[in-house]
């Protein structure tokens, strides 16, 4: 990034392995997707959530805040049941993403499309278009599976550790046509603020830039990754909301259309909802503001009706003011 390089002592043998262990375990868990049928892979993960919140289930004590804000009246039992179903889902997200390489050309034959209309006009302006997403239902196949028939969506998303298992992360993605543009999380929160000035900034200039030559990135609104977003009103408290999304959007003149991927059994149900219109000559921190209002009421409802596959970890409301 910069012109100064931080030398770094090697790490001993045990912290290198232990580092890598993540993308070992997942290459493990690709070969047996790659080989089992879908269905056996969608049990074994289910097998393997269920094994989690049994032997850590303070692990997930932050996705359980998130949930009670959803369903702040819900008994117990069933937000057992909510907790246990959403993780289910979320090994099915990681198995999709799996199956990338292998059976990666069978993904636009998983998804039933409604409403198409609202994103491919907003697209035809050939203004751009930021897809207004969140971490909810099957993303992965919905991106992929558009990409492969055609559709050219790129990604901003938060780099992984270790590099070893981004990349081959990324390489499952763009072999669908998924273009990647990387932002690195970890330094950004863990570094000054010119360093984290710097890196978010490489990765907007490269959304800007395809903005403005009419493409399309997808970029979700439900999670404040760097640390820096706005409180908003969001279920009834304030939460930080990356709002910058929403700039960006008007920055560039580019249509916002909030798309949902709904997980339905092995099948995805992509519904782009009409498109939040914003005034350009409006002031735009209040627009900003406005239009990520609309956006979060529409999260909400989507939520609600659907809590097992809004799959945020990290602590929402309990960051405020951290």
């Amino acid at each position: 990034m910069g012109a100064q390089h931080a030398v770094v002592a090697p790490a001993p043998v045990e912290r290198r392995r232990g580092g890598m262990a993540p993308y070992y375990a997942y290459r493990v868990a690709e070969g047996l997707v790659r080989v089992l049928p879908r269905g056996a892979s969608y049990w074994l993960g289910d097998r393997v959530a269920d094994a989690l919140l049994a032997a850590v289930p303070r692990k997930f004590d932050s996705l359980r805040d998130n949930l009670r804000h959803v369903l702040p009246d819900a008994p117990s039992r069933t937000m057992r049941r909510v907790v246990r179903r959403n993780l289910r889902n979320l090994t099915h997200c990681w198995i999709d993403v799996m199956e990338m390489p292998s059976r990666g050309s069978e993904f636009p034959s998983r998804i039933d499309i409604e409403h198409l209309d609202n994103f491919t006009d907003a697209l035809a302006r050939g203004r751009g278009v930021v897809v207004a997403s969140l971490h909810f239902g099957s993303w992965e196949v919905g991106l992929g599976g558009w990409n492969a028939m055609g559709g050219k969506m790129a990604l901003l998303a938060e780099l992984l550790h270790p590099p070893q298992l981004f990349d081959r992360v990324v390489a499952g993605r763009e072999g669908l046509g998924v273009r990647v543009i990387p932002i690195d999380v970890a330094a950004m929160r863990s570094g000054d603020q010119e360093l984290a000035r710097r890196v978010g900034a490489v990765a907007m200039r490269e959304v800007f830039r395809m903005l403005r030559s009419g493409g399309v990135v997808a970029m979700a609104l439900d999670r404040d990754l760097i640390g820096n977003g706005e409180l908003m009103p969001f279920f009834g408290e304030l939460a930080p909301i990356p709002i910058g999304v929403v700039d960006i959007a008007i920055r560039t003149g580019a249509a916002i259309v909030p798309i949902v991927l709904y997980r339905n059994g092995q099948r995805v149900l992509g519904r782009p909802y009409p498109e939040v219109r914003y005034d350009p000559d409006a002031p735009r921190d209040e627009e900003v503001r406005r239009v990520a209002r609309d956006l979060l009421a529409l999260y909400e409802s989507v939520i609600r009706a659907h809590p097992d596959q809004w799959h945020v970890l990290d602590q929402i409301w309990g960051s405020v003011g951290a």
